[in-house]
């Protein structure tokens, strides 16, 4: 009996441990739960990070999209007052002054999309007024500041907020340029260039046009001249009579400079024969390549000539162009293993009308002129067609191939006028160039009249 009394006992001691173990356990997995719930819900996911370019800011929406630099990645981030945004200079400012072309780096949350943060990395430089600048598009180098910069094909060129060609910038245009390192990631117009058509002028063709202080070109027949936007003097010149007016030209605008009421006295013009050694030496006069053939007309003036060819010394002087009478000039390369003491590079003339003296012109950019092949232009169709500002044709047409950077300058009646940078490569083939369609003017983008 007692026995038994002792089992029982034992028996509800091992129910009593066996329910408390069962009841332990599950609070245990419900404390487990709950901790996992508490770790789910209460810990805040870390923000996104990236570094690009800002293709575009819409400010009404409040919306910024970046690039990821050397790629094609976009992400657009929408900010609001609570972001906190500074500029290179660790200056707070509002995300409606961030504008196109900058380098950022972002801080955002992942799910929203709304940004936290933005800041200028530090290894990122920016050159603002970039005036003085040489693209190749061989090698896709931008050089500048004495130091040479990739670009690719990811790089963002753009222009009043838009992205645009690289083709649409001009050597006239005033650049902003960012990048990392020896790398270009953003290219920003932020002045751009117009033109002047000349009208009733062709008394002075022959002669040269001066425009500003920078720009002197010899008058030819239709000219267009591509120029930097802003407020220039300009002055038509032939023998002893000159025309000036004053003109301001307004990016991507075109404005009529009309010379009816001048006239030049009687025209005075020099036919010279150049005479070149050794055969095959390239001219320019007033840094135009000129073929020299056949004899060549010159209104009476004073003019820049340079004669060079691979492997020989450069010439440059002046040719002062003075009697009507055809006169020969010769030139003689020296070959640049010549010692010093060899005989210069000088030019000679027959009869009194040329007058030359040697003069640093290193500043000149020698265009080669390549006679066996051309240059197309087909389309768009029916379009005035000007190469460096010297009228070719209406497209189709086709002219003499000229090597070297060139801009393509294209316009029609009713529709803007367009102009492309272009490299024509010295490689003995003819060269065959298409536009896009030029974009029909609107009313109000009619160019401003030329003041006096």
């Amino acid at each position: 009996m007692k026995k038994c009394k002792i089992m029982q006992r034992v028996r509800i001691g091992l129910g009593a441990f066996f329910m408390c173990t069962v009841m332990l356990s599950g609070c245990a997995s419900e404390t487990k739960q709950e901790t996992d719930s508490m770790a789910g819900g209460g810990a805040a996911a870390a923000p996104a990070v990236v570094e690009g370019v800002v293709t575009a800011n819409d400010t009404a929406m409040r919306r910024l999209t970046l690039r990821e630099l050397g790629g094609d990645l976009e992400t657009v981030i929408s900010y609001d007052a609570t972001a906190k945004m500074t500029d290179k200079y660790g200056e707070e400012r509002d995300g409606t002054d961030i504008e196109v072309g900058e380098i950022l780096e972002a801080d955002y949350e992942k799910d929203s999309g709304k940004l936290l943060s933005t800041s200028i990395p530090e290894d990122v430089w920016e050159y603002q007024e970039v005036g003085d600048y040489q693209f190749d598009s061989a090698e896709s180098s931008l050089s500048f500041a004495d130091r040479k910069y990739q670009y690719s094909q990811y790089t963002l060129f753009s222009s009043d907020g838009k992205a645009i060609d690289m083709m649409e910038i001009n050597p006239q245009d005033v650049l902003t340029v960012r990048g990392s390192g020896y790398h270009v990631y953003s290219v920003v117009k932020t002045q751009g260039h117009g033109y002047i058509r000349l009208a009733h002028y062709k008394d002075f063709i022959g002669g040269m046009i001066e425009v500003g202080s920078d720009m002197i070109l010899p008058l030819t027949k239709n000219m267009l001249i591509t120029i930097r936007e802003g407020t220039y003097k300009v002055i038509l010149s032939k023998n002893h009579s000159t025309a000036v007016k004053n003109v301001t030209v307004h990016s991507g605008r075109e404005v009529t400079l009309d010379f009816s009421e001048y006239k030049p006295a009687d025209s005075h013009v020099g036919v010279i024969t150049f005479d070149i050694a050794p055969a095959g030496a390239d001219l320019t006069i007033n840094g135009t390549a000129v073929g020299y053939s056949k004899p060549i007309a010159l209104a009476y003036g004073v003019y820049q000539i340079q004669v060079s060819m691979t492997g020989y010394t450069t010439y440059t002087g002046t040719l002062d162009v003075e009697e009507p009478k055809g006169t020969t000039v010769r030139i003689d390369l020296v070959e640049e293993e010549a010692e010093a003491s060899d005989t210069t590079a000088a030019p000679s003339a027959t009869g009194k009308s040329t007058k030359t003296s040697p003069e640093n012109t290193d500043d000149t950019q020698t265009k080669q002129i390549d006679s066996d092949h051309t240059i197309t232009v087909s389309a768009p169709q029916g379009a005035e067609v000007y190469l460096d500002n010297v009228y070719k044709g209406l497209a189709p047409c086709t002219f003499t191939k000229v090597i070297g950077s060139q801009t393509v300058t294209l316009c029609r009646d009713g529709y803007a006028t367009k102009s492309y940078s272009v490299d024509i490569l010295d490689d003995d083939q003819d060269v065959k160039l298409s536009f896009a369609d030029l974009t029909a003017k609107e009313a109000a983008a009619t160019a401003s009249p030329a003041t006096q």
